[in-house]
């Protein structure tokens, strides 16, 4: 991801960077359950034994919802900054 990023533009966007953007976005201006935010990042959702062994849903649509949506919101604040 890093080397795509430097692609779009050079030395101004991080990994990091791009990850706490989506999260704030998620949180600001969302909806959004931080679990299925989560599961985007590819991070592993917190929970003590039980839950971990009960959660079986990977959110499918849920994620594939919010990921439609982040483009759209991306290049629609690209657009008002012009």
């Amino acid at each position: 991801m890093r080397n795509c990023l430097r692609k779009i533009v050079p030395g101004a966007l991080t990994v990091h960077g791009f990850r706490a953007t989506f999260r704030t976005w998620v949180d600001e201006k969302t909806h959004v359950h931080s679990d299925v935010a989560e599961m985007c990042l590819s991070h592993r959702i917190v929970g003590d034994d039980v839950e971990i062994a009960y959660r079986r849903s990977t959110m499918l649509d849920k994620r594939r919802q919010l990921l439609t949506a982040w483009p759209i919101m991306r290049s629609t604040a690209i657009r008002r900054r012009r």
